[in-house]
C-alpha cells in the first residue's frame, strides 16, 4: 500500500520554504483527486495528496498570471477554471509572476546596470509574495507610467480608455483572476486566438529561418530585446543620451538566467524542426519560472527541451510527480 506522504512528519523549523510551480495538467490532477476521480494511468493519487499537503503547510506556490489563460482554453467552463484556481488559493504561501516578458525585461535591465552603475533603470519586482500584502506593484503599470512611448499612441489611448494601469494594484485571488480571464476571453475571442496564432507562427518562422538566426545570433537577440522587450525605449526614457546599441551589445545573456534559458530552449526547438502546437504558447510562458523556482512540474515535451538546453536543470524540472517528491526529499525540503 502506498504511503499517503512519503516524507516524515513535516518539521516546524524550515530555513526557507521551497518555491513550487505546477502547470495546468498537474493542478487538474489535484482537482481530480479532490473530487475522487480516477487519474490518468501511471499517476498516483497519494503522491498528489502529498504535493497538496506540502502546499497547504509550508511550501510556496508560484502563480503565473498567464497560466489562467490556459485554464479557460478549449472546453473549459467557469466551474472547471474555478476548481483549478481553488488549488492555487489553498496554498499557504503564494508568489506571483506577472508576465514572462517582464521577467526577461527585468534581467536585461539589470545587466545594463551591471555594465555601468550610472545607467538608470526602473525598479519593479520579478516575484512578489501574495500572502502578506493587500497590494502588489504592477511592473506593467510602472513601465507604462514611467516610459512615455512604452505603448504606441493608439494602444495607450485604448488602454487608458478601458482601464488605466496603476503602479499599485489590489491582490486578487486566483479564482477572481480566473473569472476575469474567462470574461475577457468571452468578450475578446479573436484577440484570445491571435495570441495563440501569433506564437505558433513565430515558432514556425524560427524553424524556417534557423540558418539566418545561427549565422548572427547576437543581432537576432538584440532585435528581440528592442522589439519585444522594448529595452531601448526604457533605457532612453531614463538615460536620454545613452548609446543604446553599445549597451545592448554588452549584455551577457548567460548572466540573465531566464533570458538565457529562453533562448537556449528556442534554439533547441529550431534545430528539432518540431512544429509548435496551440498549447505551446502557455507552456513557453512558464519558462521564466524555472530559474526562480525550486521544483517545477511541467509538460513532458517542454521538459525535454529545457533539459536539452541545460541538463543541470534536471534536478528541479520534472514531469513525473514521483521524481519531484524525491527531489524535495534529497534537497532537504521535506522531512
Amino acid at each position: 500500500m502506498q504511503k499517503i506522504c512519503r516524507s516524515k512528519e513535516i518539521s516546524k523549523i524550515i530555513q526557507r520554504p521551497p518555491k513550487i510551480y505546477l502547470d495546468a495538467n498537474h493542478l487538474i490532477n489535484i482537482v481530480r483527486v479532490r473530487k475522487g476521480e480516477t487519474l490518468p494511468q501511471g499517476q498516483s493519487a497519494d503522491e498528489y495528496r502529498c504535493i497538496e499537503k506540502y502546499l497547504r503547510s509550508y511550501c510556496g506556490l508560484i502563480f503565473n498570471l498567464s497560466a489562467a489563460l490556459e485554464w479557460v482554453e478549449g472546453r473549459a467552463t467557469a466551474e472547471s477554471a474555478r476548481e483549478i484556481a481553488a488549488v492555487v488559493d489553498s496554498a499557504k504561501l503564494k508568489y506571483i509572476l506577472e508576465a514572462d516578458y517582464l521577467v526577461y525585461t527585468r534581467e536585461a535591465l539589470d545587466q545594463c546596470r551591471d555594465q555601468n552603475p550610472n545607467i538608470r533603470v526602473p525598479d519593479f519586482p520579478v516575484l512578489q509574495n501574495l500572502s502578506d500584502s493587500s497590494t502588489l506593484s504592477s511592473a506593467l503599470g510602472i513601465l507604462i507610467s514611467q516610459v512615455p512611448d512604452y505603448l504606441e499612441d493608439n494602444r495607450r489611448a485604448q488602454v487608458e480608455e478601458r482601464m488605466p494601469f496603476p503602479t499599485k494594484v489590489p491582490v486578487f485571488s486566483a479564482q477572481q483572476w480566473a473569472e476575469n480571464t474567462l470574461n475577457w476571453k468571452q468578450k475578446n475571442p479573436e484577440t484570445f486566438q491571435k495570441r495563440i496564432d501569433g506564437f505558433r507562427d513565430s515558432l514556425s518562422e524560427d524553424i524556417e529561418k534557423r540558418a539566418e538566426y545561427f549565422s548572427d545570433c547576437q543581432s537576432y537577440q538584440k532585435g528581440w530585446m528592442k522589439g519585444f522587450l522594448k529595452i531601448d525605449r526604457i533605457l532612453r526614457a531614463f538615460n536620454p543620451l545613452i548609446d543604446i546599441d553599445g549597451v545592448l551589445d554588452g549584455i551577457d545573456a548567460t548572466e540573465c538566467s531566464a533570458v538565457n534559458l529562453y533562448w537556449k530552449v528556442r534554439e533547441k526547438r529550431m534545430k528539432s524542426g518540431n512544429r509548435p502546437q496551440d498549447n505551446d504558447v502557455d507552456d513557453y510562458m512558464s519558462l521564466p519560472v524555472v530559474p526562480y523556482g525550486d521544483i517545477v512540474l511541467t509538460e513532458r515535451n517542454l521538459r525535454t527541451f529545457i533539459l536539452q538546453a541545460d541538463k543541470n536543470l534536471g534536478s528541479k524540472v520534472f514531469h513525473n510527480v514521483t521524481d519531484a517528491l524525491d527531489a524535495l526529499d534529497r534537497q532537504g525540503f521535506a522531512w
